[in-house]
């Protein structure tokens, strides 16, 4: 019979153990554990889950049109685009300055056994650092030469005499080619070079050439300086024509035109003039709206009508209508 009790009594306290632990959370944080951690690896990734509940926000920079958003998200355009400029270098193969008359192959070097970048045995062709960037991709791409020998001038001798402005045109086996256009000089002690703000990481696209400037110093066999050409990527400039509405008239109280088939096109501003000369803006009107504007005394003014793009862009202004006509 006690032994009956005995075990009643500790089947009742594992019981009132249990209950309590529920009470205080205890167990619910040891059963919860896996699905915290679960939760600290989705937080972890919380940052995409954001970019994806913005991914219909316009990147209309007009405010006075309302934008009826009908590509894909901005996300995967930010990603496309992300990827174009990553996969935009080439291995390149030759180089042309034509300022200064270099025409020459392109030799891949590394780092030497003494941690310095290479440069090609011969004085006649120019080193691409090939462990680092591509040209033409984001970062900077650096291309080293010879500037002379016992024998003379080599191949970038002149390259101190190049300006802003000037050209630099690289080119791959295929012919494919980039371009880039000098920022600014600079040199060096050689000791002294700026080897991050050459080497490292940037957010553009550059590409950088060195070569030696300076006294010669017979006891080191170097030359005292470093000199480097900052040049940047040439951007294709962007075409922002704007096609201007056509059919422009005036009937009765109302502007018509007909719309521009074009995606970009994001509505239309109507502009009007008393004497024919000094036109007023008097209306912008939405590319999903109606292709007209109201005015009771139309038959008194003049009137043209310009397109406007998502990026602000605006076109020429439409055939001029006189409501008399």
């Amino acid at each position: 019979m006690d032994r009956d009790w005995k075990i009643y009594f500790t089947v009742v306290g594992l019981v009132l153990v249990v209950m309590i632990g529920f009470e205080t959370n205890v167990w619910a944080k040891i059963t919860n554990s896996t699905t915290e951690q679960a939760g600290i690896e989705l937080n972890s990734n919380q940052y995409l889950s954001d970019s994806e509940d913005t991914s219909t926000a316009s990147s209309n920079n007009v405010k006075e049109f309302t934008v009826l958003n009908k590509k894909k998200s901005m996300d995967e355009v930010d990603f496309e685009i992300e990827k174009e400029k990553e996969d935009n270098g080439i291995v390149p193969k030759h180089i042309k300055i034509p300022a200064i008359d270099v025409d020459t192959e392109i030799l891949n070097v590394g780092i030497l056994d003494n941690g310095q970048m290479g440069v090609p045995d011969d004085t006649v062709n120019v080193g691409w650092f090939e462990p680092g960037t591509k040209p033409g991709n984001t970062g900077n791409a650096v291309m080293a030469g010879h500037v002379d020998s016992y024998q003379g001038a080599a191949v970038f001798f002149y390259l101190k005499d190049l300006k802003k402005g000037d050209e630099v045109t690289v080119t791959n086996k295929d012919g494919e080619k980039r371009t880039f256009v000098v920022q600014k000089l600079e040199s060096y002690p050689t000791e002294e070079a700026p080897i991050e703000q050459i080497f490292g990481k940037t957010d553009d696209q550059n590409l950088n050439l060195i070569t030696c400037t300076g006294t010669y110093n017979h006891d080191t066999q170097d030359h005292e300086k470093r000199l480097v050409v900052y040049t940047e990527l040439k951007k294709d400039k962007e075409d922002t024509h704007v096609p201007k509405p056509t059919n422009v008239e005036v009937n009765g109280t109302f502007v018509t035109w007909h719309a521009v088939r074009k995606e970009e096109v994001v509505g239309y501003r109507v502009y009007e003039s008393t004497d024919g000369e000094s036109f007023n803006k008097v209306a912008s009107i939405d590319a999903h709206e109606r292709k007209a504007y109201s005015e009771p005394n139309a038959s008194e003014y003049s009137y043209y009508v310009t397109s406007v793009d998502e990026n602000g862009n605006e076109s020429d202004p439409s055939e001029k209508v006189n409501g008399s006509d």
